[in-house]
């Protein structure tokens, strides 16, 4: 089952994936937390792996191909927020 996702960049620097079911909107999850938008869109499960992919209608931006690491990292234990280059 596939969900969605905003990557958000905090005031620091960070990047800070958020993860939610389908039938939630990107542009309301983002509102919520005070930060910037980098980018969005879907995340699925591959061959066990999670990739995101697709792209935000609400917010007007795309998934990078960066962020399936970024999530990936989240899931296996890694959970130390990155910072964006």
């Amino acid at each position: 089952m596939a969900m969605k996702y905003v990557m958000l960049k905090l005031d620091g620097g960070e990047l800070l994936p958020l993860l939610f079911p389908e039938f939630m909107q990107h542009s309301h999850i983002a509102q919520s937390v005070p930060a910037t938008v980098v980018s969005a869109g879907r995340v699925s499960l591959e061959a066990g792996k999670l990739i995101a992919h697709s792209a935000s209608s609400s917010l007007d931006v795309c998934s990078r191909e960066e962020d399936s690491g970024i999530i990936q990292a989240y899931f296996d234990g890694q959970n130390v927020i990155q910072q964006e280059l």
